[in-house]
């Protein structure tokens, strides 16, 4: 097996612990770093919060949910390379979970011969490093979003897998904790028009999800959008992130102020903006206060 790149960020998700230690063994020294999940549930927390670059799972999960957890997966994270394993599983199955979007099928026992082949072509799937083109100044995305929250994390599992793939896990960890604050603001108080009390309240009586349904029936709502702007710069060795609502922006002004004291704060803003300053402390806003700039250096 081939050394790979400390880069590469791997979820093992079977319910024996033993097969999640045999591939984290394979594994060892050749540049992955490795976590397991033993269930769905945990594993798409996992991959909603760690973006790995590959993950490997089991078909046969309890209560025959390897299938319904691969459509999740590519649904939510379309870039995410999925290898399937399974021991003796039936050849409709494993037709199914490749029209669904796996990268490949392994029996098991996984052979560590076999693993190395199956990583090999998962990682051909990966985006690449940006930096590696040759002649590549500048890239540019920009994505223009509803005001549905619920679609939020998707979002943001698609800008991490995309433009941020090669950043080490924790500086990862920290983006998407900061995309997540930035752009629920960005939705629910700038777009959305929801401010806080009225949030808590509608939450502490369980009817948040019908405050939002009736802000997304709004005639003079509904059709906000959010746009996000990604810009890699070769010559700066940065990335920078800037979002924008169709709000009425706010007095940022004060608020990054009151952002110091956060944690004493009774404002979710307040420390939402504290938590993605003390990732990114060159956090801005525009005069207005409906686009936020946050930079990323790559040194």
């Amino acid at each position: 097996m081939s050394t790979l790149t400390t880069s590469d960020h791997l979820l093992v998700i079977d319910p024996c612990p033993d097969t999640q230690s045999r591939i984290a063994e394979q594994l060892q020294g050749r540049g992955f770093s490795v976590v397991a999940a033993s269930d769905p549930t945990t594993a798409l927390t996992t991959i909603d919060m760690a973006a790995p670059d590959i993950v490997i799972t089991d078909l046969f999960l309890p209560e025959a949910a390897g299938l319904t957890l691969l459509k999740e997966l590519k649904a939510r994270h379309e870039r995410c390379s999925v290898i399937v394993m399974a021991k003796d599983a039936p050849e409709l199955m494993i037709v199914q979970a490749l029209r669904i979007g796996a990268a490949d099928y392994l029996h098991k026992p996984v052979t560590e011969e076999e693993l190395a082949h199956a990583l090999q072509r998962a990682r051909h799937l990966l985006p690449g490093d940006l930096s590696d083109i040759p002649g590549l100044c500048r890239s540019e995305y920009r994505l223009t979003a509803d005001s549905n929250p619920t679609h939020i994390p998707g979002v943001i599992s698609w800008l991490i897998k995309t433009t941020a793939s090669t950043l080490p896990p924790i500086r990862r960890l920290h983006l998407r904790g900061a995309l997540q604050e930035l752009l629920f603001n960005a939705v629910e108080h700038g777009n959305l028009e929801i401010q806080y009390q009225e949030k808590q309240k509608a939450l502490m009586e369980g009817r948040y999800e019908q405050l939002l349904a009736h802000r997304l029936t709004q005639v003079r709502l509904r059709d906000r959008r959010v746009t996000m702007h990604v810009l890699y710069d070769k010559d700066a060795n940065s990335l920078v992130y800037r979002i924008t609502d169709e709000g009425k922006g706010f007095k940022w002004q004060s608020l990054l102020a009151r952002s110091q004291e956060a944690c004493k704060s009774e404002d979710t803003n307040g420390r939402g903006l504290f938590l993605a300053r003390s990732f990114f402390p060159c956090l801005t806003y525009n005069e207005r206060g409906n686009e936020v700039t946050i930079t990323i250096s790559l040194d």
